[in-house]
């Protein structure tokens, strides 16, 4: 029996020093958005967008597993309620911040705010999109980014990694949208005008047009245009990591790199 005491006074202390310094690894990580409506030309057609912080699509949240987001959303939406969910993360003890309105979380108002607060526990490749609606079909979206926690490894090397982020984008509002597709008989909102990577694509032309018979197919588009091709920067003999989510309603999509 005496032998037995060390032992357990061993155990204790390897849990008294090694499990504080496994929860100071994690960071909380804030930040404060405000959701509302602003005029942008995502395929060069200028629309009403749902965007965050006058951005769109919504910025990029980046973390480390085991770390914790806090998430201050305030709605500046001027007639509607919003939610956001977050795509892949699993809430655990956390269901309250799912962003599934009127299931686990009521909407937030007009000119209130909300704090979302929950821990990422999975490294991956996630995003985030309203929950209320069909506010994702109207530009309520992002990219969620985990990376490995500190003192850990990714199973594969890379040298930089690339984010995409695919959606599809109708002319039409959301409000139209939702009265037709929710009519009887329902009123099909047809195919998408345009696909769009990164929040950018170009309506009825094309960045190559010029190797076309069909000249009025070609793009004259600014650099800084809003609806400028994503440019994805790469050098030789290099690895690179490809992020890639789809934040589509409707489209399914094939993605193939030439």
């Amino acid at each position: 029996m005496a032998s037995s005491r060390p032992f357990s006074c061993l155990v204790f202390l390897f849990f008294f020093y090694v499990l504080p310094q496994v929860s100071l690894a994690a960071k909380v990580r804030h930040f404060h958005w405000e959701v509302g409506y602003l005029f942008w030309s995502p395929d060069c057609i200028e629309n009403p967008v749902m965007g965050i912080n006058g951005q769109y699509p919504g910025p990029t949240i980046r973390a480390k597993a085991g770390d914790t987001v806090v998430v201050h959303l305030h709605n500046k939406l001027h007639t509607e309620g919003v939610v956001i969910h977050w795509h892949g993360i699993r809430q655990f003890e956390t269901p309250w911040a799912d962003g599934t309105a009127s299931i686990s979380q009521c909407v937030i108002n007009p000119e209130e705010t909300f704090i979302y607060r929950f821990k990422v526990e999975k490294a991956g490749t996630y995003f985030y999109h309203g929950h209320y609606g069909m506010q994702r079909s109207a530009g309520l979206y992002g990219s969620l980014i985990v990376d490995v926690a500190d003192g850990k490894k990714e199973p594969f090397h890379y040298d930089a990694e690339l984010n995409l982020l695919l959606s599809d984008w109708w002319h039409q509002n959301v409000h139209e949208q939702e009265l037709g597709l929710s009519s009887n008989p329902m009123r099909w909102i047809g195919e998408p005008q345009s696909i769009l990577m990164n929040g950018k694509g170009q309506y009825n032309c094309s960045v190559a047009g010029h190797l076309s018979n069909k000249t009025n197919l070609l793009c004259k588009l600014r650099a800084d245009a809003q609806c400028a091709p994503p440019i994805l920067h790469v050098m030789p003999n290099k690895t690179y990591r490809l992020r890639l989510a789809s934040t589509t309603s409707l489209a399914s999509l094939n993605l193939a790199i030439g």
